[in-house]
């Protein structure tokens, strides 16, 4: 599919989404898993993180129906299948940083900022909430 086509809600999928509705918003996360150039709005940004939020919760509390003996969010299915999904959507995950950065005029490379521990990610946190900046369409 090509990045210039247009997806529902009359977006073209190379455009970032503003208002993007939730299901539009986790269709584009994996359309665009490994596109790094570019944009994304607010609203794609934080309905993939919502998602990826509820599926690793829910994946690491199945698994504690079936061993009620063992400590809340300490089975190690559950623990097993959170870091399979964290694998698995890590690529999207920094792709789609890197491209809300963009829609804030910030580098994508901002995203190092995840090792300092402690101050990194909340430094990125106030990144991922920036409003667009139209000086972020160089980013193309």
């Amino acid at each position: 599919m090509s990045n210039d086509s247009v997806q529902p809600g009359g977006v073209a999928l190379r455009d970032p989404f503003y208002g993007a509705p939730f299901t539009e918003a986790v269709r584009r996360f994996w359309r665009k898993y490994t596109v790094f150039t570019g944009r994304a709005s607010r609203s794609e940004f934080w309905w993939w993180w919502v998602t990826s939020f509820v599926v690793g919760l829910v994946l690491q509390l199945v698994p504690q129906a079936f061993t009620p003996g063992s400590p809340v969010l300490e089975n190690p299915v559950g623990s097993y299948l959170f870091v399979l999904w964290g694998l698995v959507t890590l690529i999207g995950s920094l792709a789609l940083g890197a491209r809300r950065l963009h829609d804030a005029n910030l580098s994508g490379l901002w995203q190092f900022l995840h090792v300092v521990v402690g101050i990194g990610s909340l430094v990125l946190l106030v990144m991922f909430l920036l409003p667009r900046n139209p000086k972020g369409e160089r980013f193309h």
